[in-house]
This record gives structure tokens, C-alpha cells and sequence, in this order.
């Protein structure tokens, strides 16, 4: 899986949210955010890094406007860097992560839609089993 970097994913987020999109949207989208404070070039060579790695590619060109869109799924990175969180920190072992998160971010609201969720994975796992 292609390493984005921390600025270059605020960038995909925008591509993944909006599928095909402009430079200048992706700025304008960028300037609305406010803990986003990056000029045009910046947000340029962002563009053209994904570019080169392969996260996105120009779908369109009219005049020197180009459109892009993701080639690497938004779910498939989640996923892939999730998996590498895990590895790193937690041995593989989610419950660790999971039990963490709790302890630390979540209301007991929160907690029990996150049961909620999970109970509802279980039932859908056991009627294909």
C-alpha cells in the first residue's frame, strides 16, 4: 500500500468525499478547514505527490484545470492502516485497542452503540455462517 503522509491524506480526504474533484476545489475545501492553513502551491505539490505515488490519478484536463480522482480505495487504506496500527502497538490484538479507547475517549453512550454495532456484525456473520 502507497505511505501517505499526514498533509498529503487531508488532500485525499477531500478527493475521496467529493470522487472526482479540482485543484481548486480541493483548495477551496481546504481553506474552509479551519486547522488548514496552507497556500495554493502547497496544496499543489501535495496533489502532485499523490500523484506520482499512485493514490490518484487526472481523470480530465480543460485548459490548465485537472480533475482527479482516487485510485486507492478509502476503505482499503483505512483498513491497511489500521491493520499496521495493531501490529505496531498492539501485537495484533484489537481487544487491546479497543478496551484503550474505551478506558480513555469514549462516553458510556458511545460505548454502547459501539456494542450495539459489534452485536449486530455478529448476527450478520452468524446467518452467512
Amino acid at each position: 500500500m502507497v505511505k501517505i503522509s499526514e498533509a498529503e491524506l487531508e488532500v485525499m480526504k477531500v478527493i475521496w468525499k467529493r470522487k472526482e474533484t479540482t485543484s481548486v476545489e480541493i483548495i477551496e475545501e481546504l481553506k474552509e478547514q479551519k486547522n488548514i492553513n496552507w497556500n495554493f502551491n502547497t496544496i499543489r505539490t501535495l496533489i502532485k505527490r499523490l500523484l506520482v505515488k499512485g493514490a490518484i490519478e487526472i481523470v480530465k484536463k480543460q485548459g490548465k484545470t485537472y480533475t482527479y480522482r482516487p485510485i486507492i480505495e478509502e476503505e482499503k487504506y483505512k483498513m491497511t492502516m489500521t491493520k499496521k496500527l495493531l501490529q505496531k502497538w498492539y501485537n495484533d490484538c484489537i481487544d487491546e485497542l479497543v478496551l484503550q479507547y474505551c478506558q480513555l475517549g469514549l462516553t458510556v453512550s458511545e460505548m454502547k452503540s459501539l456494542i450495539q454495532k459489534i452485536d449486530e456484525i455478529i448476527v450478520r456473520k452468524e446467518k452467512n455462517n
